[in-house]
């Protein structure tokens, strides 16, 4: 198993749309985080816009990135199908290891990569939460290891639902397709009561527990994270 482990990350940084992937979140977490504490400062006082305050600023951030979960669907489902769309996969069947560790093995690679991917980007929202938000104080220790273990929480359904779709449709273009589409779409479905129970997006969120305290969010009412 180590060696199969060993193979997938030496072909992950290797890959050039790794990196690409990892750029293309840092922009759009720098982004999100530009308009939330650096766009307020630059426009007028009497612009409506929500001031978030720390410390529920950092765990507001947290919530921001772990809902990039085209990360690691885009990332899976590209290795994945892009294998079994060529004879690659029937390549690597032809090691002395069983078909479910190939499966783990990617499973765990792909997993750990965007893991690191996102708590870097957390890393660095918080960064700009500790410069430019407005308030004082931190997260304790356990509240910043509980962020932790649920980003690799998150990331690991994200992994294994793109995972599946490749599996199943053995095509990139359109396994990503089907789990981005999974993805936007229970994302829209959180507000039909039914669906609320088992929507990812929404349990996603609420893992962050409640964001009521993030100072004044000019009106816009309860963010996320509450009971549902």
């Amino acid at each position: 198993m180590m060696g199969l482990f060993q193979a997938e990350l030496i072909k992950l940084a290797k890959r050039r749309t790794f990196y690409i992937l990892v750029i293309v979140l840092a922009v759009l977490v720098g982004l999100l985080a530009a308009v939330f504490f650096l766009l307020p400062r630059v426009l007028d006082d009497d612009a409506t816009f929500p001031v978030i305050t720390k410390p529920g600023a950092y765990l507001f951030g947290a919530q921001q990135v772990l809902g990039q979960t085209w990360f690691p669907i885009i990332l899976a489902t590209m290795f994945m199908a892009g294998e079994l769309a060529t004879s690659a996969w029937a390549t690597a069947l032809t090691r002395n290891a069983k078909r479910w560790q190939h499966l783990v093995a990617r499973l765990v690679t792909n997993t750990v990569a965007s893991w690191v991917a996102i708590v870097a980007a957390i890393g660095g929202f918080s960064l700009v939460v500790l410069f430019l938000a407005e308030g004082s104080g931190s997260l304790s220790a356990n509240e910043w290891w509980g962020i932790i273990w649920k980003a690799l929480l998150v990331v690991f359904t994200w992994v294994a639902l793109a995972m599946a779709a490749s599996a199943w449709l053995r095509a990139v273009g359109p396994a990503i397709g089907a789990t981005l589409a999974f993805s936007f779409g229970e994302g829209i479905l959180v507000f039909w009561q039914g669906w609320r129970n088992v929507s990812l997006s929404l349990h996603t969120s609420a893992l962050m527990g409640p964001l009521g305290d993030l100072g004044d969010f000019g009106g816009f009412g309860d963010f996320g994270g509450g009971d549902f």
